[in-house]
């Protein structure tokens, strides 16, 4: 038996993980005065109705990058909010990237959800698009969320850190199958370097977060809210150092969503990088 709805999971305190399908995890946040919705997924659902149907306060939508995955259901909202430098990819995603990706990703979860390619909502207008920063406070009353920038996976990448609740929400800043890329971005692409930056940028900041929720939270057919590993952040800073100065090399992959790709990994942690572009431009 197929599963035929997006999974909602309870994961602390008013914070709610979203499984869409396997293919990406969203997360939704509620305080005393307001709610904040992390990512909006590729749009296989309407996620503005299923967060209307857990919390009714006024909702700010923000998104950790510009990837298909994760603001391909911007479309359902008025507003949304992410670093400028992924602008560009969110306003020129279109509905056949996103069906291509429910196409991969349906291949790798061997038939476990019930979603196709017809199920990707298509948009008359995209939202307004806003901008965030290093050091914006996200107040929902009771609950203050923290700016980060991790760029890396993107020129943009952001992170969400949950003061009350002690939870950081990292998208794909730092995990299992970290992508170096900036399709669509007219910024360069980044580099290993990059990617160091941002997991001892993590690192630092662990004294202040328990748990590490990426955007890949049940990926595939592997269906579990489960974050990261503690060890994870100095595992990705130990390949990447590695990968800089020679001691790693890396295996060559294919690369499923295109690009030159060699792999190397620790622990709970992979990279997929160029090793022509090692450095940001």
């Amino acid at each position: 038996m197929q599963i035929q709805t997006p999974i909602v999971t309870m994961i602390a305190k008013g914070t709610w993980c979203i499984n869409e399908y396997g293919m990406d995890a969203m997360f939704l946040l509620e305080g005393a005065h307001k709610a904040l919705l992390i990512d909006t997924g590729t749009g296989t659902f309407d996620v503005a109705a299923l967060v209307r149907g857990i919390t009714e306060k006024p909702l700010r939508v923000v998104c950790t990058h510009g990837h298909v995955d994760h603001v391909g259901g911007i479309g359902f909202f008025d507003e949304v909010w992410l670093h400028p430098d992924d602008f560009e990819m969110a306003r020129t995603l279109t509905r056949e990237q996103r069906q291509g990706y429910v196409t991969i990703m349906n291949g790798m979860s061997g038939g476990l959800f019930s979603v196709t390619e017809e199920d990707v909502k298509g948009f008359d207008k995209l939202p307004q698009l806003k901008p965030l920063h290093e050091g914006d406070i996200l107040d929902l009353g009771g609950r203050k969320v923290v700016v980060y920038e991790t760029p890396g996976h993107t020129p943009g990448g952001l992170s969400f850190l949950d003061v009350r609740e002690r939870i950081i929400f990292t998208g794909d800043a730092c995990n299992g199958n970290t992508l170096l890329s900036s399709s669509g971005s007219k910024k360069p692409k980044s580099g290993v370097d990059t990617l160091l930056a941002t997991a001892k940028k993590l690192r630092a900041l662990e004294p202040y977060y328990d748990r590490d929720y990426n955007g890949h939270i049940g990926y595939a057919a592997n269906v579990n809210c489960m974050p990261m590993p503690a060890s994870i952040n100095q595992d990705a800073i130990d390949v990447c150092e590695g990968i800089l100065n020679g001691t790693v090399k890396g295996e060559p992959q294919e690369a499923a969503f295109g690009g030159n790709s060699y792999h190397a990994g620790k622990g709970a942690f992979g990279v997929r990088f160029d090793p022509e572009q090692l450095y940001t431009e």
